[in-house]
């Protein structure tokens, strides 16, 4: 395995290029972000890369951070890179091309061993050598792919435009609902301490509050066992208004 350390920006296409007419199995740092990507169906899926991306990503793309959090993880890229050997070739108008070249891990027994760990140690060395110093590295909160952070935007979260606007709007639709849940339990609770209250002549009391609070009766349900289940949304009644409420179900069901 190979890599080409060019002077451009190695995550153009066009440095893509010039490494694959330089060389006969080319890796380029910025492929490292595709090769995370590809799903485990995917038969070039690399769980090893993926998880060593999803670490950095965590330590906020800073080695320092990365390697006291994953000190495994940290040795076993030593031992990886420590077998990289470097060279020279002739480069465009002459100019020298710097070349790291590292050879496989063989058993004892002349078969490959752990070729997962070794190709995704592989990748992620040459992405900290070549790309994590230049760009940073995060994770949509929409699609779950990895994306080049360019300008090292914190508040960056998603891998594109598309994403960004169906993320978007997915939260606008969201807090908008949010609301409305907030809006109709709000009704609901002074529905409930007026029939509490009030003691209307009157058994079905969800038919009763439902009416008052301009909900439907399933809303009214849905409502409750979210407060009961702790989900989000859900409305939550005082013990006293519960315990009135439990009695005119007993009676209801007596009759």
């Amino acid at each position: 395995m190979q890599l080409t350390i060019l002077p451009d920006k190695i995550d153009r296409p066009k440095a893509a290029r010039v490494a694959a007419n330089t060389i006969d199995r080319p890796m380029v740092a910025a492929n490292t972000i595709k090769q995370a990507n590809y799903p485990a169906s995917n038969p070039r899926h690399e769980p090893v890369l993926r998880g060593l991306v999803e670490s950095w990503i965590t330590a906020e793309c800073r080695f320092d951070r990365w390697q006291e959090a994953n000190p495994k993880q940290a040795q076993t890229l030593s031992r990886e890179t420590s077998r990289w050997r470097l060279l020279f070739a002739a480069g465009g108008k002459g100019k020298p091309l710097p070349i790291i070249s590292s050879y496989e891990r063989i058993g004892t027994r002349g078969r490959i061993r752990n070729t997962q760990e070794y190709s995704g140690y592989q990748a992620f060395a040459a992405f900290l050598l070549c790309a994590a110093p230049r760009f940073a590295v995060g994770k949509c909160d929409r699609c779950h792919k990895f994306y080049w952070n360019r300008w090292g935007h914190r508040n960056k979260r998603f891998c594109g435009r598309k994403c960004e606007g169906l993320g978007t709007a997915t939260e606008r639709q969201a807090r908008r609902t949010a609301k409305q849940r907030r809006e109709k339990n709000s009704k609901i609770k002074k529905a409930v301490d007026a029939f509490f209250w009030d003691k209307p002549a009157t058994q079905d009391w969800k038919a009763w509050v439902a009416n008052h609070a301009g909900v439907t009766i399933s809303y009214l349900t849905r409502s409750f066992n979210r407060g009961i289940q702790g989900k989000p949304g859900g409305l939550k009644l005082a013990r006293r208004q519960q315990a009135h409420l439990s009695t005119l179900k007993r009676t209801r069901k007596g009759k």
